[in-house]
């Protein structure tokens, strides 16, 4: 009986070996791809020839970023490290009269485009609201008046000179940037979600229809827009043909003990949609996540490949701030030298 007994927990013991010997492989061999996979992006942004490519090529395009007169600063911050960078092309909206009064005395490249009577008494469902619902209509404007348009936000941080030029030799109309999973649902339903603070959108017929049909709608005369949820619902109706399945069991995700992280796509995706009655055809690109990075705190562990990010987005992460007494503002400001001295090495631009 006891012999019997032994021989069964051996079993049991046994079993239980090999069933941690194929989860930590599972996770090398993850660990290993992700390797793999940012190594030969390295590789292919050092060899795509954009590099050289002139700046004088660049068309009609703008950067743009809106701003109030609280964001003035971060603003200021936000345009400078564009300049050091190399860019000539980005701008600073400049939704209210203070703030267009304040950079104008600076000589700051600036667009004027007021919103009427904002809420700031309801930060989230009244001004928010209007400054998306101002920035998908002024977008589209931009668009049919034929102006490329890299919509950003302020606190994006940009890495490295990357042309836009580029942007436009690929031959996509929209060039997204993945969110992590906000709007959930769609999230859930889709396998990501794209960030309404950063794409590149190309003046053309497709994306003029694509953002006044499918994004745009009604929601700017209502000044309701949600331009995260709006995005993310147009690109679920209209059923895009992609390369490659999101929800694919072959695709790399991110692994994370962070909840917001943990699953996140991390390769480009591709697509096409047929848009509307007219049938016209929209490519659809959303850059990589080492590329575009957007990712919720978990830093310095998940930095983005150096020599290949271009732009990050970096969210929630106050407890990297060592001065607890900044407001909103200023803790974006302070997140800049936190990502140069955490992820590029103490890189300021």
């Amino acid at each position: 009986m006891i012999r019997r007994r032994c021989q069964q927990s051996l079993v049991l013991l046994l079993i239980a070996i090999q069933v941690i010997f194929h989860v930590c492989n599972s996770h090398r061999f993850l660990r290993r791809r992700l390797d793999e996979y940012y190594s030969s992006k390295v590789e292919s942004s050092t060899t795509s020839g954009w590099s050289n490519i002139s700046t004088t090529e660049h068309e009609h395009i703008k950067i743009i970023a809106f701003a109030d007169i609280h964001y003035v600063a971060l603003a200021k911050v936000w345009y400078q490290r564009l300049s050091s960078l190399g860019y000539t092309e980005h701008y600073i909206v400049c939704v209210d009269d203070k703030s267009y009064k304040k950079l104008s005395q600076e000589n700051y490249r600036i667009i004027q485009r007021y919103i009427i009577n904002p809420d700031y008494s309801h930060p989230v469902m009244g001004f928010g609201r209007q400054l998306y619902s101002l920035r998908l209509q002024f977008t589209l404007e931009m668009l049919q008046n034929g102006t490329h348009v890299l919509v950003t936000d302020l606190d994006n941080i940009f890495n490295r000179y990357v042309p836009l030029s580029g942007f436009l030799k690929e031959q996509f109309d929209v060039i997204h940037a993945y969110e992590m999973k906000y709007p959930t649902n769609l999230f859930q339903e889709n396998g990501f979600v794209v960030c309404a603070g950063h794409q590149f959108i190309r003046a053309s017929p497709a994306t003029i229809s694509y953002l006044r049909d499918e994004v745009l709608g009604d929601c700017f005369k209502t000044n309701s827009c949600d331009d995260q949820v709006r995005y993310n619902v147009a690109l679920h109706k209209l059923r895009i043909l992609w390369s490659a399945d999101p929800k694919g069991q072959d695709r790399i995700k991110i692994s994370s003990k962070v909840p917001e992280n943990d699953g996140l796509l991390v390769e480009q995706l591709t697509g096409t949609a047929t848009l509307g009655d007219n049938k016209d055809k929209l490519s659809i690109k959303i850059w990589d996540r080492d590329f575009a990075w957007r990712l919720s705190n978990d830093l310095p562990k998940k930095c983005p490949t150096k020599n290949n990010n271009w732009v990050a987005m970096p969210t929630k992460n106050d407890d990297l701030i060592s001065d607890k007494r900044m407001n909103k503002v200023w803790k974006k400001i302070e997140m800049f030298r936190v990502w140069d001295d955490l992820c590029r090495g103490g890189d300021a631009r």
